[in-house]
């Protein structure tokens, strides 16, 4: 999404598919997916919700919070 490949709608569908509201990593993203679903009913824009997610995958790319070891490392 960072790298233009995603919109924010569709990077936010594709987590909140994959990891429902269970991840508590990603759980901020599945709930921003659900806020796009009732955009018409609230009183957030589209740009606004965008807005957020990017943030959040602005965070979450210069802090993760899980560590990631490479496959030869592993028992």
């Amino acid at each position: 999404m960072l790298a233009g490949e995603l919109t924010s709608r569709e990077f936010t569908f594709r987590i909140h598919q994959r990891h429902g509201h269970e991840l508590a990593l990603t759980e901020r993203l599945a709930a921003l997916d659900d806020e796009y679903d009732i955009l018409e009913y609230g009183d957030r824009t589209v740009d606004q919700v965008d807005a957020e997610v990017a943030a959040e995958a602005r965070r979450l790319a210069a802090h993760p919070a899980v560590a990631v070891e490479p496959a030869d490392l592993r028992s």
